[in-house]
């Protein structure tokens, strides 16, 4: 029986999507270069440095496959049902299996932005200064970005104009098919704009693989706030890699909240390009049985007078297994950088594991760089404190654990996306709030 470990069935799936899909000439040539860059690669496996810890060739063995996906109106019915309300203001974009479904979003028109599927953006000249899938040079090394870069058959394209705002929920919906989905963001915010985005999964039925790609582009001031709630169901697994390049005193803050999910693997890779820009990268995960969360920052300094920070914790019980592996690069001429990368863990089971690997890579001599890693148990006397006060030993841990990722909540400014984070997190820790 083939497997997803035999690259050849990617190259064969290519064939059948070029087949099915009438695609530009310039968008074939980067689906074909993506695809050899892909079979050189070759699927990541623990003998690399970055996958030491996730056994991604166990995941492939459970009958996932690249293909050509389709999704008939009576399944698209049946979501429509499932879906919660929302206002008629908002924008919702909703992806079945990573294909953008216009009977089931809902983009209000606006001068201030362009809410479109990918698919349809690959015939329109709509954003002249963006080159689509140019994450492909930026992520040489990253096989599954090429693998999307080759498969992926539709997502979404924002871009907001300059001084223009959008708010925007994106749900990803799985049904449950047996196929690997290839979902692909690209996002370009204009000087001064403003983009707000709350995103989660929903996983109809049976087990789901995605491997999702984005890319977005600040330019000069510009604001993106990122909230990712992965609480789709046990059986879910969830590759997502994001590129962001910023402009000067642009700002980028992500918060990614796991929850739910056999396979939770996150990489971000940001590039600060321009001068008093800042990136704000924050997590969270709260995991049991044997859910694992990966997570991959990578942020290069490469211009002066910017600013970053990292703050991942984690919560872990049962066979649970957190992951941190952390970068800060700062060129020779980015002078004046203040950079800051920290990972704490709490293990609530001695069958619990956290790793981490925070680094520093500095090439400039007037910089302000530092990074820390922990892991440890809950307190006694923590406990003792809420016990004495009359409240149960159950409830007196998920307290703690409540106040304990609260610094991370915290950083997220828009308030509606907070307390979006904080009634799932309570949920999560069985908290009424």
């Amino acid at each position: 029986m083939t497997t997803t470990q035999d690259t050849s069935i990617y190259s064969t799936a290519l064939d059948t999507l070029m087949d099915a899909q009438k695609l530009p000439a310039g968008v074939v040539l980067k689906k074909q270069v993506a695809i050899s860059q892909f079979e050189q690669l070759g699927l990541p496996s623990m003998k690399h440095e970055e996958w030491k810890y996730t056994y991604l060739a166990k995941i492939l063995k459970k009958g996932f496959a690249p293909g050509y996906i389709q999704t008939d109106k009576a399944v698209l019915k049946s979501i429509a049902d499932q879906l919660p309300a929302i206002a008629k203001d908002a924008n919702r974009i909703v992806l079945v299996d990573g294909i953008f479904s216009s009977e089931l979003s809902q983009i209000n028109a606006s001068e201030q932005y362009i809410i479109t599927s990918l698919a349809n953006s690959w015939n329109l000249e709509i954003s002249a200064s963006i080159d689509l899938f140019s994450s492909l040079t930026k992520g040489k090394k990253q096989a599954l970005t090429a693998l999307n870069t080759a498969l992926c058959q539709d997502g979404v394209f924002i871009e907001v104009s300059e001084n223009g705002s959008a708010h925007v929920e994106l749900l990803l919906v799985q049904t449950g098919q047996e196929k690997i989905s290839m979902p692909r963001f690209v996002i370009h915010v204009g000087i001064d704009a403003y983009l707000n985005i709350a995103e989660q999964y929903l996983l109809l039925d049976g087990q789901s693989l995605s491997n999702s790609v984005s890319e977005v582009f600040l330019d000069a001031s510009a604001k993106v706030e990122w909230v990712k709630i992965q609480d789709a169901a046990e059986q879910s697994y969830q590759m997502d890699s994001c590129y962001v390049v910023q402009a000067k005193k642009s700002n980028y803050h992500c918060s990614t909240i796991s929850l739910t999910g056999e396979l939770l693997r996150n990489n971000q890779f940001i590039q600060i390009a321009g001068e008093e820009a800042h990136a704000n990268l924050g997590g969270v995960y709260i995991l049991d049985g044997q859910q694992q969360a990966d997570n991959l920052i990578v942020i290069e300094h490469a211009s002066p007078n910017a600013t970053s920070n990292q703050l991942y914790k984690g919560i872990l019980d049962g066979k649970s297994t957190g992951v941190f592996n952390g970068k800060i690069v700062v060129v020779e001429d980015a002078q004046k950088t203040n950079a800051f990368q920290s990972n704490k863990n709490i293990l609530l089971s001695d069958d619990a594991a956290a790793y981490f690997r925070p680094q520093l890579e500095i090439f400039a001599d007037d910089v302000k760089c530092s990074h820390g890693a922990t892991s440890a148990q809950i307190e006694d006397n923590e406990l003792f404190y809420l016990r004495s006060r009359g409240i149960g030993k159950e409830l007196s841990k998920s307290l703690l654990m409540f106040a304990y990722v609260g610094d991370v909540i915290d950083e997220i400014e828009d308030t509606t996306l907070r307390e979006w984070v904080k009634s799932r997190i309570a949920s999560k820790l069985k908290i009424e709030l």
